[in-house]
This record gives structure tokens, C-alpha cells and sequence, in this order.
């Protein structure tokens, strides 16, 4: 699992701060950003792609700045979530849904 390095140089220009560096200054490291998207999304009921989103407009973050920070099992989940809400595209295998 990757770490994340959390760089605690004042030094950097305002204009240099990205989006990645924003959320490693609030987790420690990758899995404890997708601990805390878990929590919420159970805590809220909402599911985890919402959970991401609310996440990012709170902070004012771009989605695809997020991608770099989930754990695989968190991605999983994603994957199933949006299986489930039909927003992935599958070849046609005609296979009877079970």
C-alpha cells in the first residue's frame, strides 16, 4: 500500500499547493483517507462516491485529485457502487441477471 509523505515545508508557494497536498496535511496517509471516507459514508448512509464528492466540495478539491488516495478496497467498493448504479459499461454477454 503506498504511503503518502506529508512535506511540513512552509516554504512552498501558495500558488505550488495542490490538491494532494491539502489532504495529506489533514491524513497521514492513504488508508487513512479511505478509513475516514468509509466512516462517513456509513455514518451519513450516503454512498462512497457521494461521500467523495461532498468530501471535495467541502474542501473545494477537484474529484481526480482524490484518485491517488484510495486504497484498492476502497476503489473495489466504488467499482461495485457504480456497477450497481448502472454507470459502467459492460460488453453484452447475455447472461441472465441472478
Amino acid at each position: 500500500m503506498p504511503k503518502v509523505v506529508v512535506d511540513n515545508d512552509m516554504t512552498t508557494d501558495a500558488s505550488q499547493v495542490t490538491d494532494e497536498y491539502l489532504i495529506t496535511k489533514q491524513f497521514k496517509s492513504s488508508s487513512d483517507f479511505s478509513q475516514h471516507i468509509e466512516k462517513e459514508a456509513v455514518r451519513t448512509g450516503a454512498g462512497y462516491i457521494d461521500t467523495i464528492v461532498a468530501f471535495c466540495e467541502k474542501n473545494t478539491m477537484e474529484i481526480e485529485s482524490v484518485k491517488k488516495l484510495l486504497t484498492s478496497s476502497l476503489k473495489d467498493k466504488i467499482k461495485v457502487e457504480a456497477s450497481e448504479l448502472n454507470l459502467l459499461k459492460f460488453e453484452k454477454s447475455g447472461k441472465l441477471p441472478l
